[in-house]
């Protein structure tokens, strides 16, 4: 019977975006189908349904800057200096542009205009180029904004960025931090390590206390993480970089000891994903406060 139901808000989902229904419509259906329920987006209390508001009233098309892949270096640049940010080799509006000959054996390609348009390049003596430019074509067709009603994402110039590969970006044992700040303060880290079957992952305070689920997760619960010997300054890149916000997560890496900026997010999943720790659904709400 749910699989039958999910299957209906799917296709309802669908007919919404085709008869152009409004983004609030649309993501209180979407956020049924992922958490059995429909979102108070009028009276919001919990952590998703604020941010929820945030994405449909105030985090809109001239945020879009910080969404950026490409755009958000000048921010990141400005408020704590250019060492956080990964060396670039370009940035293109057309696939055509980019001179693959030119490129060193080892590089990255991202979409700068959404969510997993990402292509890494181990070894371009392999690369299969024509399938590549087709792949990022199809990249640069996409409007991310219309996946999840992310409007940060509606205005943004589809482009091509060209980063240096960083062997530990793409290695089985490499760590996100992912600092969730509130009004520029970081209060947790959400810590995850991806290995290619077995994903690792728990919350921190900023004492390094672990935070589990209130159900048993096995992710969660065979999960230990050693503290970075750099936690300090993390937590300061973090502040720096979520400082005017309501909500921002701010996802960092610590390689060799070394800072690297990921990416800053605003709406984790769309949005559309109650936490798994059930206190933080009212606790993150609660540290959230809206503009009236």
């Amino acid at each position: 019977m749910f699989f039958l139901q999910r299957k209906l808000v799917k296709s309802y989902i669908g007919i919404l975006k085709l008869i152009g229904a409004s983004d609030f419509k649309i993501t209180i259906y979407q956020y049924y189908l992922k958490n059995g329920v429909k979102p108070d987006l009028v009276n919001p209390k919990e952590f998703m349904e604020k941010l929820l508001w945030l994405k449909l009233n105030l985090y809109t098309e001239q945020y879009g800057k910080f969404a950026d892949k490409y755009e958000v270096r000048n921010y990141v640049e400005e408020k704590i200096g250019k060492s956080y940010l990964s060396d670039i080799f370009g940035v293109y509006v057309s696939v055509s542009d980019i001179n693959f000959i030119d490129l060193p054996n080892q590089f990255v390609l991202k979409g700068t205009h959404g969510s997993g348009y990402n292509i890494i390049v181990k070894d371009k003596s392999k690369l299969n180029i024509e399938h590549t430019k087709k792949k990022l074509n199809a990249f640069l067709a996409e409007n991310y904004y219309y996946k999840f009603c992310e409007k940060i994402y509606k205005d943004l110039k589809p482009k091509i960025l060209v980063e240096k590969y960083i062997s530990e970006i793409d290695n089985d044992e490499l760590i996100d931090y992912k600092f969730h700040c509130f009004h520029g303060k970081p209060t947790y880290v959400y810590v995850q390590k991806n290995k290619s079957k077995d994903i690792r992952k728990s919350f921190y305070d900023l004492e390094w206390n672990q935070i589990l689920p209130e159900d048993y997760i096995s992710s969660f619960y065979e999960a230990d993480f050693k503290k970075p010997d750099n936690f300090d300054e993390m937590i300061m890149v973090a502040e720096k970089l979520s400082e005017g916000f309501v909500f921002l997560r701010v996802d960092l890496y610590s390689i060799g000891n070394k800072i690297i900026f990921g990416e800053l997010t605003f709406f984790s999943n769309g949005g559309l994903v109650r936490s798994s720790i059930e206190r933080f659904n009212k606790e993150f709400g609660d540290l959230m406060h809206l503009p009236q």
